[in-house]
């Protein structure tokens, strides 16, 4: 946890899982008087963390529309250290003849699928449940806890959605999108499921929210994850 005042990590937390918030907001989610959250929010103001809006619904004064800065994102999980480790050992494990006839965007797209299948792999073990929902909370679980991701599992009247408010490589992702379609395969392998995005942080929404459609279980004779090389020993 970042080294903040309890309160003032409560409002930056809220505020970077919905986006945007206003003092009428927090005041209700966080049951503290309105002027206790101008104050913390004139805090997170003056160390650069929070900038504002304003936003004119009628007459008196504008509403004043909360954000996270960029500087903020640096208070949430980070995962890039993780993913040189997971990418340098992908590129360590490639044969020649696999990659020889794709282009630079291809070799990075398959890299990337190999990565996921492999890290769906580590986790297969963990993914525990007698329902899809289970299976779908555990991980949910699984990325919060290990991939910094925040993930929520929701169910909805029709089908399940994974939110993540946290993407742990954003300034990596901004530059190479595939790593969302990582983040996809991924998703779709741990949950044998098919998995559709509905929103993405890269895109400017607040999180990433993708719709989860479970498929019919495989049979006992098929192969549920594709098999990768294993990571080469000193």
């Amino acid at each position: 946890m970042p080294a903040m005042q309890n309160t003032r990590w409560s409002i930056v937390q809220m505020i970077k899982r919905y986006g945007t918030s206003t003092v009428e907001e927090l005041v209700q989610a966080l049951s503290l008087a309105p002027m206790t959250v101008r104050q913390h929010l004139a805090v997170l103001q003056g160390e650069g963390l929070v900038t504002f809006t304003e936003i004119r619904k009628g007459p008196g004064r504008p509403a004043h529309v909360y954000t996270l800065s960029p500087e903020a994102e640096d208070l949430f999980p980070q995962g890039y250290d993780k993913l040189a480790e997971r990418l340098l050992r992908e590129v360590s494990l490639l044969q020649s003849e696999e990659i020889a006839h794709l282009s630079e965007r291809e070799k990075i797209a398959f890299i990337l699928r190999r990565m996921a299948e492999r890290v769906a792999g580590e986790y297969a073990g963990e993914v525990r449940g007698n329902t899809f929902e289970e299976k779908g909370k555990a991980v949910a679980a699984l990325l919060r806890q290990r991939e910094g991701t925040l993930s929520e599992w929701i169910q909805t009247d029709e089908d399940f959605l994974i939110q993540d408010t946290n993407c742990p490589f954003q300034r990596i992702a901004r530059e190479e999108p595939e790593l969302c379609d990582w983040h996809v395969n991924l998703l779709t392998l741990m949950l044998q499921a098919e998995v559709e995005v509905e929103q993405c942080i890269i895109s400017g929404d607040s999180c990433c929210l993708y719709r989860i459609q479970q498929t019919p279980e495989p049979s006992e004779h098929e192969e549920q994850l594709p098999e990768v090389p294993a990571p080469l020993t000193a």
